[in-house]
């Protein structure tokens, strides 16, 4: 896995970084740097290195009064951590959101750690809590050996570890319904809520004019998100099948069936859903990428190269599309032409990431 000063490198000179190195590595570096690049469901958006569902590395920090903190004696508990830097907007909005999260649930056996590893100022830092009163421990991560165990790649990242110490949920940045996310998140974890209540706590914007049918198919949809963003994709695929037989027009529902069947190998199951996704739209491209991907699959070259050219001239945003092209000229043995692919991957999303920073 490439540390900071690594991808550093890579941001700042994409071209002179790769040239000299060996393909497979540069293919590595892609697939670690470029986070969301495959798409798999198993994989987090805010934490390179860890898994939906599976344990959390462990750790001991100390906090600001000299107390260390062992994630692991936490077990019995649902805990959120919450990585920060103190002088940034989004990470203050969070820590105070969790302070009334904390507040409300922490008598069911919520615990809340922010984590910082901007240790140089803990006068600055004590200010801050004092003035948010948190009421849970901001812990320093000096050396950043959690924040590169974690593989942490934004500000704030938010983590849900369940009470037997597993990752199973997260919440990427921070956004206008944080506070009310984390809250959801955390009573489901606790039992306090079921998953079908907090479906419909994300339905924000239900059409009154929908059919029955159309509503139904959405609240299964809903469903199948949820299991995905907690890494239970096999159970995600029912809900999905239930809400295209309810309404075969919800093309969202029929790509993510599409992207889950792939990643469990099945791929004519993939195919068939890609294919009927772009019958009803041919300008879809993810899933134009994903049937590309199928094709990659089945070894396929050369229909893979054509899908996956329409969909890179038609995607404003084509890095896995030039990812998944760079694998084609790879397996074709076009070493050249693969990894000036690969780099069009690489600087397209280093793009993405900047902007969205």
């Amino acid at each position: 896995m490439p540390n900071a000063r690594t991808l550093t490198e890579a941001s700042r000179n994409p071209v002179r970084f790769i040239m000299g190195r060996p393909l497979m590595a540069v293919t590595v570096l892609l697939v670690s740097a470029a986070v969301g690049l495959l798409s798999s469901p198993a994989i987090c958006a805010a934490f390179r290195n860890l898994e939906m569902g599976k344990e959390t590395p462990d750790f001991t920090l100390k906090d600001m009064a000299g107390m260390d903190h062992t994630l692991s004696a936490e077990r019995g508990k649902v805990v959120i951590l919450c990585f920060v830097k103190p002088d940034q907007d989004r990470s203050i909005k969070a820590m105070n959101a969790l302070t009334r999260v904390h507040g409300t649930l922490k008598d069911n056996g919520l615990q809340v750690f922010a984590v910082t590893s901007d240790t140089e100022d803990t006068a600055s830092l004590q200010s801050l809590a004092d003035k948010l009163d948190l009421g849970y421990p901001i812990l320093l991560d000096e050396g950043k050996e959690v924040y590169g165990a974690y593989g942490l790649f934004m500000f704030p990242a938010t983590a849900f570890i369940d009470p037997d110490g597993n990752y199973v949920h997260e919440y990427s940045s921070f956004g206008s319904d944080y506070q009310e996310a984390v809250m959801d998140q955390a009573k489901v974890m606790l039992g306090l809520m079921s998953e079908e209540d907090l479906v419909q706590a994300t339905e924000k914007h239900e059409i009154v004019e929908l059919s029955p049918e159309r509503k139904e198919a959405e609240r299964n949809l809903q469903m199948a998100k949820v299991l995905l963003q907690r890494g239970f994709g096999s159970k995600a695929i029912p809900k999905l099948e239930k809400a295209l037989e309810l309404d075969p027009s919800l093309t969202e529902a029929r790509i993510l069936a599409g992207e889950i069947y792939l990643e469990e190998e099945k791929t004519v199951e993939a195919r068939a859903q890609f294919e009927r996704a772009l019958t009803d739209n041919p300008k879809d491209t993810r899933a134009r990428v994903g049937l590309g991907s199928v094709l990659i699959a089945e070894g396929d070259l050369d229909g893979a190269e054509a899908e996956l050219k329409k969909a890179v001239t038609l995607n404003p945003d084509p890095a896995l599309a030039l990812y998944r092209l760079g694998q084609v000229y790879e397996k074709k043995g076009d070493t050249q032409k693969a990894m000036e692919t690969y780099r069009g991957a690489l600087e397209s999303q280093l793009k993405k990431v900047a902007k969205a920073k």
